[in-house]
């Protein structure tokens, strides 16, 4: 008998779920930075120095099923026009 680690269940701490859902929009754009807690920091402070997002705009860090990885989300209404 084989064990198999995709049967195993994975307790994560309770956190309130993101909510993404939102009314059917062409203009949102959702970008997610998954890595260390450190990588993914300066990811969004580098965002931020180039004028992209602001740090606050990101929701909180949440952790993955890595050991050690995070993900943050962020959500932005982009204006595409011809």
């Amino acid at each position: 008998m084989t064990n198999n680690p995709c049967s195993q269940t994975v307790n994560l701490p309770e956190q309130p779920l993101i909510d993404l859902r939102d009314s059917p929009s062409p203009d949102i754009l959702r970008v997610i930075a998954i890595g260390s807690p450190q990588v993914v920091q300066f990811c969004v402070a580098r965002l931020f120095q180039l004028g992209y997002a602001r740090p606050d705009e990101w929701s909180r860090q949440l952790p993955t099923v890595n050991p050690g990885e995070v993900m943050r989300i962020l959500t932005k209404r982009i204006s595409v026009t011809d």
